[in-house]
C-alpha cells in the first residue's frame, strides 16, 4: 500500500510505475474531488470522478442508451447483479455492443485522467487489485498513451476557455476553414441561444474540451458572442443517486435549462440563494429536504419535483411537491418543468 499527498507523489508518475512493473492496484484520490483508477497488470481498467460523467452518463450522449434505460440498467444491477459494472451489464444484455462500450469508456477514463492531473492538492492512495473483482473495460488500456493523451489535453484546456454560460453565434461559412471533426461537433451544435455548456453536453465531448474548442474558435473569428441573452430557468437538483443527477444535469442543461448540482441538503440550502425556479429531490430524505426548503423565503415560490415511482403521498401535500414518476422519460420531465420557462 502507498499512501502520500500529491506534494509528496505524482499522480501520473505513480500510475507509469505501476505499469512498467505490471502491477494491479486501485489508485483513489481524495481532494476537492473524489477519483479512482483501477489497473490490471499495469494497464488502465477504469476510472472515474466524483463529482464526474459517468459511465452512463456518456452512453446517452453518444445516443448508445436512452435515460430510461440507463436506469433500469442501475436496477437490475443493484436487484440482481451486485459487483457487475453497469457497461459489462449493458453488453450481456445485447443493449449495446463492445465498440460502442470501448467508446463510452475510453471517454469516460481519458476525462477522468485529464481531471485528476489537474488537480493541486490531495491525497493518493493505492493499494493491490485482485483480478475479477472489476470488468469494465472489453480491452485494457496502454497506461502511458492514456495518461500522454489526458496530459495533452490537460495542456489545451489551460490555455484557454470560454465561461460555460456564454453564448455564440456563427460568423460566415466555416465550411472555408480546416477545422477537426471535434470543431465541427461544436458547430453543429450552436445556434445563438444555447450556452456553452448545452453545446457541450449535446455534442458528447468532454465539457472541458468543447470550451477550449469554443475559445479557438472565438480566436480565429469563427463564432462571436450572441447578441441575445437567454433566460434559461435555474433548477436546483439534490438526488441521493449519482446516475440521476447527471442524467438530469444532462438532459436538463441539454435542453437549455441551467442546472446547479447540491451533492448534500446543506449544499441545497445554500445554493437557494441563487433562487431557481425548481427543485428537484430524489432520494428517502426527499420529505426532510422539502420541509428545509419551504421553511427559507426562497424555497417558497419555487416548483419542488419528487423523483420517485408512486406520487408523493399526504405527508407531502402540504408541501406542494410535483411528481417525476421513475424511471425519468424525457418528455415527461420536459413536459413537467416547462411551467418553469414562464415563472415569474
Amino acid at each position: 500500500m502507498i499512501r502520500a499527498s500529491l506534494e509528496e507523489l505524482d499522480l501520473g508518475e505513480l500510475l507509469k510505475a505501476l505499469e512498467a512493473n505490471r502491477k494491479s492496484a486501485v489508485v483513489t484520490f481524495q481532494g476537492r474531488i473524489y477519483g479512482r483508477v483501477h489497473l490490471l497488470s499495469g494497464r488502465i481498467l477504469y476510472a472515474r470522478t466524483e463529482p464526474g460523467p459517468h459511465l452512463g452518463e456518456y452512453l446517452v450522449r453518444l445516443g448508445h442508451l436512452s435515460l430510461e434505460e440507463v436506469q433500469e440498467l442501475v436496477e437490475r444491477q443493484g436487484r440482481e447483479n451486485p459487483g457487475t459494472p453497469l457497461g459489462a451489464l449493458a453488453l450481456e444484455l445485447g443493449l449495446i455492443g463492445e465498440e460502442e462500450l470501448r467508446e463510452a469508456l475510453w471517454a469516460q477514463v481519458l476525462e477522468a485522467l485529464a481531471t485528476l492531473l489537474g488537480e493541486k492538492e490531495g491525497e493518493i492512495l493505492a493499494e493491490p487489485f485482485s483480478e475479477g473483482s472489476q470488468v469494465a473495460l472489453p480491452e485494457t488500456l496502454d497506461t502511458g498513451a492514456a495518461l500522454m493523451e489526458a496530459a495533452r489535453r490537460l495542456d489545451e484546456w489551460r490555455r484557454g476557455q470560454v465561461d460555460p454560460d456564454a453564448v455564440f453565434q456563427l460568423v460566415g461559412d466555416p465550411t472555408r476553414h480546416p477545422l477537426t471533426p471535434e470543431a465541427w461537433a461544436v458547430l453543429e451544435q450552436l445556434d445563438g441561444v444555447r450556452r456553452a455548456r448545452s453545446v457541450a453536453l449535446l455534442s458528447g465531448l468532454p465539457e472541458e474540451e468543447v470550451y477550449h474548442l469554443l475559445y479557438e474558435l472565438l480566436a480565429r473569428g469563427l463564432i462571436r458572442p450572441s447578441a441575445l441573452a437567454p433566460e434559461d430557468p435555474l433548477v436546483l437538483v439534490l438526488a441521493e443517486s449519482g446516475v440521476v443527477r447527471r442524467l438530469l444535469l444532462y438532459l436538463l442543461e441539454a435542453h437549455r435549462f441551467r442546472v446547479q448540482l447540491a451533492k448534500d441538503l446543506e449544499m441545497a440550502l445554500r445554493l437557494l440563494k441563487e433562487r431557481p425556479k425548481g427543485v428537484i429531490l430524489q432520494g428517502e430524505k426527499a420529505l426532510e429536504a422539502a420541509r428545509r426548503i419551504r421553511a427559507l423565503p426562497e424555497g417558497r415560490l419555487a416548483s419542488l419535483y419528487l423523483v420517485s415511482e408512486t406520487p408523493p403521498g399526504l405527508l407531502f401535500r402540504p408541501l406542494r411537491v410535483l411528481h417525476l414518476p421513475r424511471p425519468l422519460r424525457a418528455q415527461e420531465v420536459l413536459k413537467a418543468l416547462a411551467p418553469l420557462r414562464g415563472k415569474a
